[in-house]
């Protein structure tokens, strides 16, 4: 709950203060600025090619408004795939998904021990511990599991696993089809609300490339001896220590961006909870509705109906004979005209 309510505090100052949609904010704006920081030396580069003359350092002021936007929106296009990254869903070498799922399941196990160890002697620390394994993917026997090699991976997993395992519903196939559903404010509030679990993922996956970036500007500086101009410290030892830190940076946020997700799953969840009679028509079909609808479209896109005598028999609304078997048409037109119905519904 403390989180939740952090979480939540900090969404309302945030919103305050810039005055714009947080999702831009988190998924174009800090990712363009963090990208900017870790491509310095480009991005002076760039700036360098505009005006010297001090009055117009507006132009200066744009032209890195500008980068920044143009970065931020290419690195949120990335966005689903690192997701998958992050997961250990793609991009993974086979050692290294079966070492973090043997990570994961060790650490189930030791949660689960540790929550049945506190029942009898802790009833607080017993729902904290269950706090993080139920949001944790079950096995047949409704136990807590791991089904990725990561701690994101196996959030996603859990809260995707809700709908299929309460009401028998693909996540995957309902989801988009119920967000159609749902009206304007209620889809803001959802889109702000996870745009700070995938800013962080993303300042994150920055970080990240940032670190690997500079330590090898570094060390490639250093192994063949070029000069540190184009460095960021014009040092290949600050740099490759500006690396470290970017490392550490992208795994802070990473473990920051975890209550978020935690916090978007029990969000996803209650949606399907609520909302999932929004598409509850779906759960029937009107007698022959296949027919209808290829009869419908074929008739709105060529003006042809389907003849009731043979199967294979297209013809012009105005045809009097079909022109596979030759039944008259005369009377099912007519009727088509005074009722609107395709022949046989």
């Amino acid at each position: 709950m403390g989180v939740e309510l952090d979480s939540e505090l900090t969404k309302g100052v945030a919103e305050r203060m810039v005055g714009v949609k947080l999702p831009v904010v988190m998924q174009v704006v800090l990712p363009g600025l963090a990208g900017t920081a870790v491509l310095y030396a480009p991005t002076v580069w760039l700036l360098g090619l505009l005006s010297s003359d001090k009055d117009l350092w507006w132009m200066h002021l744009a032209g890195y408004v500008v980068i920044v936007f143009i970065l931020g929106f290419v690195i949120s296009t990335f966005k689903n795939q690192l997701y998958k990254l992050y997961e250990g869903r793609s991009y993974w070498p086979k050692a290294w998904r079966d070492w973090g799922l043997k990570r994961q399941l060790d650490r189930v196990d030791r949660l689960t021990t540790a929550a049945k160890k506190a029942l009898r002697e802790d009833r607080n620390e017993y729902n904290e511990l269950w706090t993080i394994l139920l949001h944790y993917p079950v096995d047949d026997k409704n136990e807590p599991t791991a089904t990725r090699p990561t701690e994101l991976g196996n959030i996603l997993a859990g809260y995707e696993q809700y709908p299929h395992d309460r009401y028998g519903m693909s996540s995957v196939f309902f989801w988009p089809r119920i967000w159609l559903q749902l009206d304007k404010d209620l889809k803001e509030e959802v889109e702000s609300s996870w745009s700070f679990a995938d800013g962080f993922l993303l300042l994150s996956a920055i970080s990240f490339g940032g670190g690997i970036l500079w330590i090898a500007q570094a060390l490639a500086a250093d192994a063949l001896e070029f000069g540190g101009e184009w460095l960021p410290f014009h040092s290949p030892g600050y740099v490759f220590l500006g690396g470290i830190v970017w490392l550490a940076l992208g795994m802070g946020l990473y473990l920051f961006s975890l209550p978020f997700h935690r916090e978007n799953g029990e969000m996803f969840k209650s949606i399907f909870d609520l909302y999932r009679e929004k598409v509850w028509d779906l759960t029937s079909l009107k007698p022959r509705e296949q027919d209808l609808w290829q009869a419908s479209w074929a008739y709105l896109r060529y003006s042809i109906l389907k003849c009731p005598n043979c199967v294979e028999g297209y013809n012009p609304v105005t045809a009097e004979k079909c022109v596979v078997c030759g039944f008259g048409l005369s009377e099912m037109n007519r009727s088509f005209r005074e009722t609107g119905k395709f022949p046989g519904s």
